[in-house]
C-alpha cells in the first residue's frame, strides 16, 4: 500500500506502532518477559536497522536474516527455555542460515526490481553473479551440518543426520548448479527447493528430537488433551517411519542377517569400545 501511495507514510508509521503496540502487548500479557524483549527488539531491528540500512548497504540481508532467526526462539523461550539453551541456538542458526540461499536466490531473479527500487543488495551489485552463488553455496553448506550438530549435541536421535542428509544433498546439488550457471531457472529452483528444505528440516527435528521424549510426563501433566494429540500424532508418524527405515527393520529381523545399517553399527562398535576404555583406566 505504502508504495502504491495507498495510504500516506503517517498512517502506515501508525499502523506499524498499533500493530507493534498489540503485538507486544500480547506477548506481555501471555508469555514471559525475555519473550517480550525479544519481540519487541526485534519490531526495532527490523524498523529501525534493518529498513534504514535497504538502501544505504547490502549488509542489510545479514541484519534480515538475525530479524528472521529470533521468532523461534522466542518460540522457545515462551515455552519456558532460555535463549542461551543448546535447542534454541540451533533452531536460531538454522532459519539465520537458511535465509541466504532462500533471499539471494529471489534476489537474483528479481536483481533489476530491486535496482529500480534502489535497494542495496548484493545481486544488484554481482553483474556476474560470481558472489552471489558463493554465498548461496557457503550458506547451503552451513545449514548442512545442522543435522548434524542437533545430533552431536544430543538434541535429536541419530536418524535425524541420517534423514538429513538426503535433503541436504538435493539442496547442495541445486546450488552447484546455480554455481555453473547463473541463470533466473536454477536460481529459482534454489528458491522453490528453500521452500520446501525448511518445513521438511523442521518435521525431522520435531519427530527425532530427545526434548520431547525427556519432557514428556511434564507435558502429560500440564497440557493433557493437547499434550494427548500431539503425542498420538507424533508417535503415530515415528511408527510409520519405523516400517520405512531400513535401519529399524534391521534392528528388528530375527533372521540373523547381517546388520549394515550405519547408525545401529556405530552404536554397537560405541558400546564395545566403552568396556575396553574402563579396563584400560
Amino acid at each position: 500500500p505504502l508504495p502504491r501511495n495507498a495510504v500516506s507514510k503517517e498512517n502506515a508509521i501508525l499502523l506499524g506502532l498499533a500493530t507493534g503496540g498489540t503485538g507486544t502487548a500480547t506477548l506481555a500479557l501471555g508469555t514471559d518477559a525475555v519473550t517480550t524483549a525479544l519481540g519487541l527488539g526485534n519490531i526495532a531491528l527490523y524498523a529501525g536497522l534493518y529498513t534504514y540500512m535497504k538502501p544505504r548497504s547490502e549488509l542489510n540481508t545479514w541484519v534480515g536474516a538475525i530479524v528472521g532467526a529470533i521468532p523461534p526462539v522466542m518460540g522457545w523461550t515462551a515455552a519456558g527455555g532460555s535463549v542461551t539453551d543448546a535447542e534454541a541456538l540451533i533452531l536460531g542458526g538454522t532459519l539465520f542460515l537458511w535465509q541466504f540461499p532462500h533471499f539471494f536466490a529471489l534476489s537474483w531473479m528479481h536483481r533489476r526490481d530491486y535496482a529500480r527500487g534502489g535497494f542495496e543488495m548484493v545481486p544488484c551489485n554481482d553483474p556476474t553473479g560470481n558472489r552471489t552463488a558463493s554465498l548461496i553455496n557457503r550458506y547451503t553448506w552451513y545449514l548442512s551440518t545442522i543435522p548434524l550438530v542437533a545430533t552431536g549435541l544430543g538434541i535429536t536421535n541419530s536418524m535425524f543426520a541420517v534423514e538429513g542428509l538426503a535433503i541436504n544433498a538435493y539442496a547442495l546439488y541445486v546450488a552447484k548448479k546455480f554455481n555453473e550457471e547463473r541463470s533466473n531457472g536454477n536460481a529459482r529452483k534454489v528458491f522453490l527447493t528453500s521452500l520446501w528444505y525448511l518445513p521438511c528440516l523442521m518435521t525431522l527435528f520435531i519427530l527425532h528430537s530427545k526434548t520431547w521424549r525427556v519432557d514428556e510426563e511434564n507435558y502429560a501433566v500440564e497440557d493433557g488433551p493437547v499434550y494427548k494429540y500431539l503425542q498420538e500424532t507424533i508417535n503415530s508418524v515415528r511408527n510409520k517411519g519405523k516400517e520405512l527405515c531400513i535401519h529399524e527393520t534391521q534392528m528388528t529381523k530375527d533372521e540373523g542377517g547381517k546388520d549394515k545399517c550405519p547408525v545401529t553399527l556405530s552404536r554397537k562398535v560405541t558400546s564395545s569400545a566403552l568396556p575396553s576404555l574402563d579396563n584400560a583406566t
